[in-house]
């Protein structure tokens, strides 16, 4: 058998070792790409997600009257003059009411919005003390109250007055101004009853341009009264004299 010289062992040994060191070479290589691929990794998969969340807080102007309807009903009046308010005052000239109801409830207005209001009313109808009531000196007018100043039973009642104003602009309450009908412009401060001939389409609380009615719970309701005079020779009639009061809030948005 011929034997492998020395010569060719070493050739083998130099052609091993080039194979072995390219192959370290490759392996490093590939290694040190995948580290960098994968650094960010702790060991476990990953995934992101996202959600939104919408509100929108809407602008509301609104006014209610829960208290709709002031009938005093039917009847006469009886030895003399007869005058009631929707306050409960029933026979306030004596016992001269007769069959009338008793009313106790007046228009319950209420902001229930969340904007400052001013607060403006017209009537239609039967609207003057002849065309109403009719006979001799009759009576037709109306007045306004925080609800703070006029408890109605049944109502959630203002805690704190109201109309008083905002931003430095004082309105010292409800009241009616703004008169048509030759008047002029006369305020009638809160409580006091006026000629609703003569204050029709009149601003109860604020005006055109400044709206002192609040919307925060406690104070943002007012009451609008009624008061009728009916003398003894108020004519009698089949058909029932009815009047319609329109209560409109207003507010800068």
């Amino acid at each position: 058998m011929k034997q492998i010289s020395n010569k060719s062992i070493m050739v083998l040994l130099v052609a091993a070792l080039v194979i072995t060191v390219v192959g370290t070479v490759v392996s490093v290589t590939k290694l040190a790409e995948l580290t960098s691929i994968y650094a960010s990794l702790a060991g476990a998969a990953t995934s992101t997600a996202t959600g939104q969340a919408n509100i929108t807080i809407q602008a509301t102007t609104s006014i209610t009257n829960r208290v709709q309807n002031i009938d005093f009903g039917s009847g006469f009046a009886d030895g003399g003059t007869c005058v009631m308010d929707s306050n409960g005052q029933h026979n306030q000239t004596g016992a001269f009411c007769r069959s009338f109801n008793n009313v106790s409830s007046g228009f319950y207005l209420e902001n229930t919005g969340n904007l400052n209001l001013s607060v403006n009313y017209s009537c239609t109808g039967n609207c003057t003390a002849a065309s109403f009531i009719g006979g001799t000196n009759p009576a037709f007018e109306i007045r306004v109250k925080g609800a703070f100043f006029r408890n109605v039973t049944g109502q959630t009642n203002d805690t704190a007055a109201s109309c008083l104003g905002y931003s430095g602009v004082s309105f010292y309450g409800w009241n009616i101004s703004n008169a048509t009908g030759g008047v002029g412009n006369i305020t009638n401060p809160e409580g006091t009853y006026v000629n609703i001939q003569y204050y029709n389409n009149a601003t109860l609380c604020g005006n055109t341009t400044h709206f002192p009615l609040d919307f925060q719970a406690g104070q943002d309701a007012g009451v609008i009264d009624i008061n009728v005079t009916v003398p003894t020779d108020a004519p009698a009639a089949s058909v029932t004299s009815s009047a319609t009061f329109t209560f409109t809030g207003t507010s800068s948005g």
